[in-house]
């Protein structure tokens, strides 16, 4: 080493740095990847936790609301009469409570609880009232009778009453939020469901999962032995919302709760079972640093001996020229060494190539790397007219930037793909420019003059025509790009043809003309081909406002008769009429929008739900707002007619099948009281018109029949059983006449009410053995 030069001592120093620092690096490495893999197990494990509680809060959060909007709309509905829930109040709530419980499918069951009037309506199949004194499942009302600052209460464990094995979770509304009644809407949770659908799908994780009630029960567990999982939780050693701990069997325990139900998610992993992958990683570690010290070892000897040599003499002999010359300077030899030297020569011709370069490089970024740019900048700022001609060079800009342009005859085609829905976020916009631009460079090796993309829908060709070209040659380019469009890709476009111009001063106005013919499409529809000269059919004087008042009228009574067929008729005559009063862009928009929130009234009005029937609130406002024709307009109000229109015939069918019931057992209760069909009706309270047409399409007999049928099936009973005479019988079963009673048994059974109970003991001498008696 001492008599080495400078390039050998620096050789052989780095190799012994090298290996002291591979085996540090080693080590070091190991550590911070065991560590990194269990700090990272436990981010993964908090983020999923965390990621969880939130999806279940969203569902809860759906419960929730459908509480209060069950506890909103019950209130609308409720009403008594002599102290006793109306029977069109029973019918409107027990559909509310049914179509509340189909909002979640984590809905197992839905209580509606009155006090006062000691009821409880349920969703439950086997059971749809019941007073709260004879009802099964009781255990929530002692939390409902407790004093409580809030008025919702999550309810966990609680006792079952249908069905003991499983404790019940349910979601308690204390009433009244609005109205007078007292009582409570109690939502129970189908937590074994929720629990599946959030938690046990998650199959890369290391640990186990468990959910924890705010009383320390266990709710749920994806592990086999649940309750010795339990006990690894050290409830002590929580002190925040979120976090986790170590336990004393080497456990990494995660948790977060929720702030909504005071529940706790918990996910406990091993710590060995993180550090298994980290043999592999060990030897992998070892085995590259011995590799890396043998390789550093190796190359350090073989640049020493064969490479240092030759190079040595080399630069002896250039290093003792160049002393000369210093020396003869300044009479002192130069203290540069090999390493030095090299260095020196090697910075100097480096720093000579790399101005070069970068030169070259600033010449090709501006006028190669930006020309894209720069010509689409350019036809941008052509079309808005924010370009003036140079006088002394007026073709530096085509020459610059290549363009294929020849103002002396041309025609602008604007282009505008129609979307086949609405672009949502970033990545459908850049989905939207690689076609844009892709198509750009397909169709400009086949265009004579330049195409360049204007914003996100709209693609410019700016056409040079030949001298001999024909004035409808652009229309026939349009017509074979439509063609182009729609064959290769699919997609439909619409596009807008400029008349024929000429100077470089008329591309704006050009551009205006196509501008204006698309404004035509909301007339003509899309995928069309638009020349300026269809503006001439169209231009009128402003019309003044229109609302076609009488057809609107006439859809709303087509609506309450549920006709689809007259609901289209009706729609499309209003499509044709604004049509024929060539209306503005803005009255067009207005009359559709007044019209479908007229519809959604009408729906409203009848008791209907927006969000059930149509969907979010703002949904088909939005889908109107996107039209871009009168022809999406009159989709987007067909389609919100259809909704309302099977909203309507499913809660007829509703309706019709309780009413029924309700008539079946008012009969059944009262047959003897000598009823009428006008009785059965006012007490359905529907007119006996309809009773009667729903209960003949139901049961295929009349409803005087059906009570005929009761009325002779209980005479038959008390003429086997009893030995009444015919007038005690006749007037037990309501009928005040004894031979119309005769006539009406004899015409069921064919037999008179004597004669049938005659027969009746004959039978049953016969059957016991017993001849008939003779005098």
């Amino acid at each position: 080493m001492k008599n080495n030069s400078m390039f050998v001592k620096l050789l052989l120093s780095m190799t012994a740095i090298a290996l002291i620092t591979v085996v540090l690096i080693s080590s070091v490495t190991y550590m911070i990847s065991a560590d990194n893999s269990v700090r990272n197990a436990i981010s993964y494990n908090e983020s999923v936790l965390t990621q969880q509680k939130e999806l279940i809060h969203k569902e809860l959060t759906t419960i929730g609301n459908a509480a209060n909007s069950l506890l909103m709309a019950q209130s609308y509905v409720y009403h008594t009469i002599g102290g006793k829930l109306s029977v069109s109040s029973l019918i409107d709530l027990s559909t509310l409570v049914e179509e509340q419980k189909k909002l979640s499918p984590y809905i197992d069951s839905i209580y509606l609880y009155y006090a006062p009037l000691e009821l409880v309506l349920t969703s439950r199949p086997e059971i749809k009232t019941s007073p709260i004194s004879d009802f099964a499942d009781q255990s929530w009302l002692d939390t409902l009778n407790q004093d409580s600052s809030s008025r919702t209460v999550w309810l966990t464990g609680r006792s079952n009453g249908f069905s003991p094995d499983h404790p019940a979770t349910s979601l308690i509304q204390k009433m009244p939020l609005i109205g007078q009644v007292e009582g409570a809407i109690v939502i129970n949770l189908n937590l074994d469901r929720l629990f599946a659908d959030y938690l046990s799908h998650y199959n890369s994780k290391k640990g186990t999962i468990m959910v924890i009630g705010p009383q320390g029960e266990l709710l749920y567990s994806d592990a086999h032995d649940r309750e010795a999982l339990l006990q690894q939780w050290d409830a002590e050693q929580v002190t925040s919302e979120s976090g986790y701990y170590i336990g004393d069997s080497d456990q990494i325990v995660s948790y977060t709760a929720s702030n909504m139900t005071g529940w706790r998610f918990v996910d406990i992993t091993e710590r060995s079972v993180l550090l298994q992958g980290m043999n592999r990683i060990k030897v992998l570690i070892w085995t590259v640093a011995i590799l890396y010290i043998t390789a550093a070892i190796a190359i350090s000897y073989v640049l020493s001996r064969r490479l240092y040599r030759p190079l040595q003499s080399v630069i002896s002999y250039i290093v003792s020229s160049e002393e000369s010359e210093r020396r003869d300077r300044s009479g002192a030899p130069s203290s540069t060494d090999e390493a030095g030297f090299i260095r020196h020569s090697f910075e100097q011709m480096t720093r000579n190539r790399d101005i070069l370069i970068k030169e070259k490089l600033k010449v090709d970024e501006l006028l190669t790397g930006n020309r894209t740019a720069i010509k689409e900048k350019y036809l941008n700022d052509l079309i808005q007219g924010n370009v003036q001609e140079a006088a002394d060079r007026p073709d530096h800009a085509a020459e610059l930037l290549g363009l294929q342009l020849d103002f002396n005859r041309f025609a602008i085609l604007t282009l505008e793909l129609e979307e086949h829905q609405p672009m949502r976020g970033s990545e459908d916009l850049f989905h939207s420019h690689l076609l844009q631009y892709g198509l750009m460079e397909e169709l400009g090796k086949n265009i004579n003059g330049e195409i360049f993309v204007k914003d996100s829908r709209h693609t410019v060709i700016l056409l040079s025509l030949h001298s001999d070209a024909d004035d409808t040659f652009p229309v026939e380019q349009a017509r074979s790009l439509k063609s182009y469009f729609l064959s290769r890709y699919g997609i439909s476009v619409t596009i807008a043809v400029s008349r024929i111009h000429a100077g470089e001063q008329a591309v704006r106005a050009a551009y205006n003309e196509t501008q204006e013919a698309l404004n035509m499409k909301i007339y003509i529809g899309k995928g069309e081909i638009l020349p300026y000269s269809i503006l001439d059919e169209w231009k009128t004087e402003e019309s003044t406002y229109y609302y076609p008042y009488e057809l609107e009228t006439k859809l709303q009574q087509s609506l309450l008769k549920t006709d689809k067929e007259e609901c289209t008729a009706v729609i499309r005559a209003i499509t044709r009429e604004v049509l024929k009063q060539r209306l503005g862009k803005a009255n067009i928009h207005q009359l559709y929008v007044q019209l479908s929130g007229e519809l959604v009234k009408t729906l409203v009005q009848t008791g209907g739900e927006v969000t059930a029937v149509i969907g979010e609130g703002s949904s088909y406002t939005d889908a109107l707002a996107r039209a871009e024709t009168v022809q999406d307009m009159e989709t987007c109000v067909l389609t919100i007619c259809s909704k309302i229109i099977d909203y309507h015939r499913e809660k007829r069918s509703k309706m019709t099948d309780v009413t029924l019931q309700l008539a079946t057992e008012f009969m059944d209760n009262h047959y003897n009281k000598n009823i009428s069909v006008d009785n059965v009706a006012e007490h359905v309270k529907r007119s006996s018109s309809y009773l009667g047409r729903i209960f003949k399409e139901s049961t295929g007999m009349t409803i005087n029949d059906y009570l005929i049928q009761l009325r002779i099936k209980r005479a038959m009973e008390l003429l086997k059983q009893t030995d009444a005479s015919v007038e005690e019988v006749c007037r037990e079963i309501g009928y005040a006449n004894v031979s119309y009673f005769n006539k009406i048994f004899k015409a069921r059974t064919g037999l008179t009410p004597g004669q049938f109970r005659h027969q009746h003991t004959a039978d049953q001498q016969l059957t016991q053995g017993k001849g008939p008696k003779t005098s």
